[in-house]
This record gives C-alpha cells, sequence and structure tokens, in this order.
C-alpha cells in the first residue's frame, strides 16, 4: 500500500440502522500509473462475477439495483466472503460504496463477521484511479469457521422440526414462532446485531430476530430480505419483507414477541404475557405503517395481499362483527390447547363492537372454559386486535 493514502473507515456499531454512528478518518494517496496496473483483484474472475451474479437473482435488494450497481454488489459480497483486503472495484466514486455494502448486508445475513467497511482512493494528480474495499471484520478465519459450525448445529436443529412438505405460509409461520420461543429480548445480548446472537446466545434484539428470520427462511428457499426504518418513538428498528407465492409481507418478529411489548418501564418482563403475538406475521404496508416507518436503503414494494396474513388463514379475520364465528373460533382454540387467542377486525366499527361484546359486556367469560374470576388480555387500536390468554 502507497505511505500516503485516502483511507475513510465506515464502522457500524448498529450496521444499517443508526447511520449517525458512522465514523470516517481522511488523508491522501497518490499513485503512479506503474503502481495503478500493478494492483491484484485476489481471483475474482469473470466466471466467478458471472455464477455470482447469478446466484444473487432471488435476493430483494440486489434485484432493484442497475447493472453497475449489481456489479459493484457482488465485488463487495465478494471481498467479505473471503475476508479480502483491499478489493478493487469497479466504481471510482466511493459515495457509491455504502448503500451497495447495505445492500450486500440486507440480503445476506449470513455474513455476521463484518459490522463496517474502509474504502481506499487511488490518486494520480486530481484524477481518481483506482478505489479498493475492505471489510471490517469482528471475526475473522478460524474464528468465523467455528461460530459458523455452531450456527449451522443450531439452524439444523429447528429446520428438523418443520417438515418440507408444509405450504410456504406455514414455513413462514414456524419460522416466526420458532425464533420468538428461543429468543429472549435484551439490548445487552453478544453479538446481537448479527444472527450469533439467536443462534448461539437466544439472546438478541431486533436486527438478530429479523436476520434470524431471513437466515431460515433462506434455508427453506423462501425469498426474504430486512428492512429498516423506525418505530413510534422514533428509534431504529428492523424487520422482514418475505415471498410468499409470489406475493410480499411484512414479517416482524421482534414485535411478535409479546414479551416485548409488554415489557414495563423499569425493564422487567410481565411473565404472564410471554407467547407469541401474531400482529406481524405476513401483514400489508398499511398494515404495518400504523407503527413502522420504512426507510430502507432501497425501495420496498407496496405490499396489498392479505391472502397468507395469519388471521385470514386462522379464520380469526372479522370483515363484520359476527357473534357466531367468535364463538366458534374461541371453542376450537380451546380445543386444540391453544394457550392465548386474538381475534383481528378489518374496521374500526368492527373492532369497537368486538372490544364491547368480550370487554364490557364481559361475554369473554361466558365462552372460555375458565375457572378463574379474571383474564389476562391485551388489545391493540392500531392493529384492531385482541389477544386473550387462556391459562
Amino acid at each position: 500500500m502507497p505511505a500516503r493514502i485516502h483511507k475513510d473507515t465506515v464502522l457500524m456499531e448498529e450496521p444499517l440502522i443508526h447511520e449517525n454512528q458512522l465514523s470516517e478518518k481522511e488523508t491522501v494517496s497518490v499513485i503512479s500509473e506503474e503502481e495503478r496496473e500493478g494492483f491484484d483483484n485476489h481471483g475474482f474472475t469473470d466466471d466467478i462475477k458471472s455464477e455470482l451474479l447469478k446466484q444473487q437473482q432471488d435476493n430483494y435488494a440486489y434485484s432493484v439495483l442497475d447493472i453497475t450497481e449489481q456489479n459493484l454488489y457482488v465485488e463487495i459480497l465478494y471481498a467479505l466472503e473471503n475476508e479480502i483486503e483491499e478489493m478493487k472495484l469497479s466504481t471510482r466514486d466511493p459515495e457509491e460504496i455504502d448503500k451497495i455494502f447495505q445492500c450486500v448486508l440486507l440480503d445476506h445475513p449470513e455474513i455476521f463477521y463484518a459490522d463496517g467497511y474502509s474504502f481506499v482512493k487511488y490518486t494520480y494528480g486530481d484524477e481518481v484511479r483506482k478505489v479498493t474495499f475492505t471489510g471490517n471484520y469482528i471475526y475473522r478465519g478460524e474464528e468465523i469457521r467455528k461460530k459458523q459450525e455452531q450456527i449451522t448445529a443450531g439452524v439444523s436443529d429447528i429446520l428438523s422440526g418443520i417438515p418440507r412438505e408444509l405450504s410456504d405460509y406455514e414455513k413462514v409461520k414456524r419460522v416466526y414462532e420458532e425464533v420468538i420461543y428461543r429468543t429472549e429480548y435484551s439490548t445487552k445480548a453478544k453479538d446481537n446485531q448479527n444472527i450469533c446472537s439467536v443462534f448461539l446466545e437466544n439472546s438478541s434484539v431486533c436486527q438478530g430476530y429479523a436476520k434470524a428470520v431471513q437466515y431460515l427462511l433462506q434455508q427453506l428457499s423462501i425469498p426474504a430480505t430486512m428492512v429498516v426504518g423506525t418505530v413510534e418513538n422514533g428509534e431504529g428498528h428492523a424487520w422482514n419483507l418475505v415471498r410468499i407465492d409470489n406475493r410480499y409481507y411484512h414479517v416482524d418478529a421482534t414485535w411478535g414477541d409479546a414479551s416485548y411489548l409488554v415489557e414495563k418501564e423499569e425493564g422487567e418482563i410481565d411473565q404472564s404475557l410471554k407467547g407469541i403475538n401474531y400482529d406481524y406475521l405476513c401483514v400489508t404496508t398499511g398494515e404495518i405503517s400504523q407503527t413502522h416507518t420504512i426507510d430502507n436503503v432501497v425501495p420496498i414494494p407496496v405490499c396489498d395481499s392479505r391472502e397468507a396474513n395469519y388471521y385470514v388463514r386462522e379464520g380469526a379475520y372479522f370483515e363484520e362483527f359476527n357473534e357466531e364465528q367468535l364463538v366458534r373460533l374461541i371453542e376450537r382454540y380451546q380445543s386444540e390447547g391453544r394457550e392465548s387467542f386474538t381475534v383481528k377486525c378489518a374496521t374500526k366499527e368492527v373492532y369497537r363492537e368486538i372490544s364491547y361484546l368480550l370487554l364490557e359486556e364481559q361475554k369473554i367469560f361466558e365462552y372460555l372454559e375458565h375457572g378463574e374470576n379474571s383474564i389476562v388480555y391485551t388489545d391493540s387500536a392500531e392493529q384492531l386486535s385482541l389477544t386473550f390468554w387462556l391459562s
């Protein structure tokens, strides 16, 4: 490397979510024509490039890039997969790197060992002759191999309980449930920005949940990417975009973890409310936008199908007030030994009618085979849903 360089180091403590975590360092570099010609491209042949381009076809962030950006995408991906120092890039504009780096991480949860990058800009006078890329690796070599072996073992255990003959919807539902059941939400979790936190530590935050869901779905050949944005309090957040039967849906396993949603101000969890909230399993853009704001590096398609929505599939989606349907639903859930049941309403009017019937008139006590005089429940006016715990 020349003695004088222009090097920007981009380190992301929470990559993709909080861009204000970026840090930069700058100096100046001058190289000669002879030096420029002498750089090694680390075995990145045209055949390897062509194969990598083919392999990305189901990756959402990659699919919305233009061909020039896709070429840069596979260059950065190759560098990260092989832990390369100073990978020569096809761009001479360093400002293009950040978007594509983020796209690679959105699509590839298996890259758990990189949390940022640096680039070197080589110039001859005022002309940029070459830009190289180096990942910032939190793990290297043997450490990566050992952690990947542990991840593979944990993932294999989860996937062994998900029959391959299930529909894609059922597979997504099972992955959603498995990640929630196995993961405790904690901001103190180790490696909480990558899949190690879920598969090795069983503790994570939103980005760990989202990457774990994505990783599992990809093993099941279900296209999924990560989406980033903010939630009601302005806090950065991550969830998933999933494709089922050629239709896109939003899936948020973090907000599906009931223990996360009912966390008390002092940080304690109400143990009686542990479980799964299905409000965020295969929802539309309109539904997710009630509580989430999308701020993704690439545009996200409008999700308007309810065909694979959990409540629609369960017969728990009420487009109109129907007491008989409600009673049948509760009886079925109790006969199946469910720990909870949720009703989802299409409109505020239906939500008010069902809420009044179950809560104000306390009909819930008539419908449940319940020996106690109190019932634990949560309601969401934003999602137009009510959840009752049966035990």
